[in-house]
């Protein structure tokens, strides 16, 4: 199978978004980006990590983790696709041979905390991603990997903004969503 290791390369607030954030990874030749949509809880596990904070090391997840042991070492993630505005991951522990969904965000948050290796699938990375463009301060984000309640406003604002190309954008990926 052909997949692409991701790294965290940053994350940036969404402005008027009620504290939602878009995370941004990257390829390691750093040639692409893949843009995923975070909530605030993520973000500031995400942001306290990268700070170095005391505390961090008694959190839930970094003691879950030393808990593991060796088999920590033997963690996955892996992106598979991208569902009804959702990234499908899975966890895998190869010592274990388990294998749990888990949220998008959440994997990018042990991965941070961990280094747990965290890949994509070639083809969903191909067809999901943007050129990586250094401090660049605009995240495209894949219209597919909205939740549909997101495509919703972002209907309401680009007919508000008289934007009716990507009115007709939204409003078709949303119906793809609502038929059988």
């Amino acid at each position: 199978m052909d997949r692409v290791q991701l790294f965290f390369k940053d994350a940036s607030e969404i402005a008027g978004s009620d504290g939602f954030s878009v995370i941004r990874l990257v390829d390691g030749a750093q040639q692409c980006a893949l843009c995923v949509i975070c909530d605030r809880y993520v973000t500031e596990q995400i942001r306290l990590r990268l700070k170095c904070v005391e505390v961090w090391p008694n959190m839930l997840p970094e003691v879950l983790l030393a808990l593991m042991g060796d088999d920590a070492r033997t963690l996955e993630l892996m992106v598979h696709d991208v569902v009804d505005g959702q990234y499908r991951v899975t966890l895998t522990c190869q010592a274990r041979h388990h294998v749990k969904s888990i949220r998008m965000s959440e994997a990018v948050l042990l991965n941070v905390i961990s280094n747990t290796p965290l890949y994509i699938d070639g083809g969903l990375m191909q067809r999901q991603s943007v050129p990586y463009v250094f401090n660049s301060s605009s995240f495209p984000i894949p219209i597919n990997s909205l939740s549909t309640e997101r495509l919703n406003k972002e209907l309401q604002r680009a007919v508000d903004a008289e934007d009716y190309e990507l009115a007709s954008q939204i409003h078709a990926e949303i119906l793809k969503r609502t038929k059988p």
